[in-house]
């Protein structure tokens, strides 16, 4: 039995990237599941050995009682999902970029946040790909080329699709800083498929005044140049380095490199592939994926949640 009792709230795709590192994690236990979508719940749940699964987020709230919830969601009910996992004395949301679309919503989760204690946060996970998390490129940054004067930050995909990645990235290479201004045009809205639910610019391009003279060039738009040689559109993101002594060039899919004065060639890493063995359920020993022996119990009700 884990420490804290976890719930995920939505069965789609993306939970399930959520659950499959969950036999790994000491002290956390997925408790229950939530999906309008019978079927998709009824599958998730067999498939990571979820005990208990649900169609009322409500009812799955007062009978499993999580500590942590994962809003795996679309972005279209942020504030009413907040408010009802605070209400039920839930101590933190994880919640799925964008954490909102509007800055209503934002201020409608900071009052809840403020009222309940309850802390929520983004799942933006790629700043714990290998070739960010180690700190080696903050390191490069930091000591290799000197004074850093311009980052040019480029990805394919709307504002709210790969934006939310490409900004908390930028903002981890420098160190959390705030910008002191900006500027910024943008055009085009496509409410298309997933962009329903994600409705923002296709095209933005934004320039960045931050602490220490840094000035960034943001460009996240459906026709972006890209990373050159990349083949996957969700792929397109990297960034573009330039000290005063040398230059980095970090992409998200294909490794990264700096050089420096004096240097004839260029310095390459990559991104350390993963040697990590398939999780095991702690109820019946299977590799987290496949099908679960363990019967999930379905309760039935209404919802207005859903991925």
């Amino acid at each position: 039995m884990g420490n804290y009792r976890s719930l995920i709230l939505g069965c789609g795709p993306r939970a399930h990237w959520h659950a499959e590192v969950y036999p790994e994690l000491e002290g956390m236990e997925l408790v229950a599941c939530v999906d309008l979508d019978e079927e998709r719940l009824e599958t998730f749940a067999g498939k990571f050995c979820v005990p208990m699964a649900f169609n009322d987020y409500e009812t799955a709230l007062a009978e499993a009682k999580p500590d942590i919830v994962h809003i795996v969601t679309q972005p279209s009910n942020r504030v009413w999902e907040a408010q009802v996992t605070a209400d039920a004395g839930v101590r933190a949301a994880i919640i799925e970029k964008p954490i909102a679309i509007v800055p209503s919503e934002i201020l409608g989760l900071q009052q809840v946040r403020d009222e309940s204690g309850m802390e929520m946060m983004v799942n933006c996970q790629r700043r714990y790909f290998p070739q960010f998390r180690d700190g080696t490129i903050r390191r490069v940054m930091n000591e290799e080329i000197g004074d850093v004067y311009l980052i040019r930050a480029s990805a394919k995909g709307n504002l709210m699709s790969m934006g939310p990645h490409m900004m908390d990235l930028l903002l981890q290479l420098l160190d959390e800083a705030e910008p002191e201004q900006v500027w910024a045009m943008a055009y085009g809205i496509d409410e298309e498929g997933y962009k329903a639910h994600h409705r923002a610019p296709e095209h933005t391009f934004a320039e960045y005044w931050f602490p220490g003279g840094i000035r960034v060039l943001f460009d996240c738009d459906t026709e972006a140049l890209g990373s050159p040689g990349e083949e996957s559109f969700w792929m397109h993101q990297h960034f573009d380095i330039l000290g005063s002594k040398g230059r980095i060039y970090v992409t998200q899919n294909a490794g990264w490199w700096y050089q420096t004065e004096g240097m004839a060639e260029p310095v390459h890493g990559r991104a350390r592939p993963s040697t990590r063995s398939p999780a095991r359920c702690s109820r019946c020993t299977r590799a987290a994926g496949s099908t679960c022996r363990i019967r999930s119990q379905m309760r039935n009700g209404m919802s207005n949640v859903k991925d």
